[in-house]
């Protein structure tokens, strides 16, 4: 629902430096690929120093550079069928490393991957949807999608570092992990109800 409503935003927000980076030649591939890796490199900074304040401050704004590909392809007229492809691929990817390396730092393993997995899963309830009837990025604008889960997620982890409140025993980052569970899989649901909605009616029509 965020991403949906703050599209636009972020995109004159980022303009301005997408031209900047079209005048450098600098190709949305390359910030597309980048991604990913600045993650890595990111999280095993985390797994070595456990320093998880200056992690979820970091990882914002390598979320960040991911929106920035896109502006960047649009600015330069290079937006591909491949080119979205290839970013929905990384983005993939930089969600499973943060999650393995949160679970690694927290020890919260079941409760990250089961927040992985959901993740994954909004992915490919729409993916698979679309590969049975034409649908469009717009008629998705559902409950938990990946900019909210980011977002929520890094939240709940500094906060556990900041707030030394511990409800019933678990921290902050412990409640917000029940929390994103319980919200992505209902998204999920949401996306395979509007699913089987697109299917009955555009494959009869």
């Amino acid at each position: 629902m965020l991403t949906a409503h703050c599209k636009q935003g972020w995109e004159r927000f980022f303009r301005p430096l997408a031209n900047i980076l079209v005048r450098l030649g600098v190709s949305p591939t390359v910030l597309t690929l980048a991604c990913p890796l600045l993650t890595a490199l990111v999280c095993a900074w985390l797994i070595r120093t456990r320093a998880v304040l200056p992690f979820s401050l970091i990882m914002v704004l390598v979320s960040a550079l991911d929106m920035l590909d896109g502006a960047v392809a649009r600015a330069s007229g290079r937006v591909t069928r491949f080119g979205a492809y290839l970013d929905a691929v990384a983005d993939r990817y930089v969600d499973a490393i943060v999650a393995f390396s949160v679970a690694w730092v927290t020890g919260y393993w079941l409760l990250t991957m089961l927040v992985l997995v959901g993740s994954l899963l909004v992915s490919y309830t729409k993916a698979r949807a679309a590969m049975e009837v034409p649908i469009t990025n717009l008629e998705w604008p559902d409950l938990m999608e990946r900019t909210e889960r980011i977002l929520l997620f890094l939240a709940g982890l500094a906060a556990s570092r900041l707030v030394p409140w511990k409800p019933l025993g678990h921290d902050l980052f412990w409640w917000t992990l029940v929390l994103l569970i319980i919200l992505i899989h209902l998204t999920v649901i949401q996306r395979i109800l509007r699913a089987r909605r697109f299917i009955l009616q555009r494959s009869s029509s």
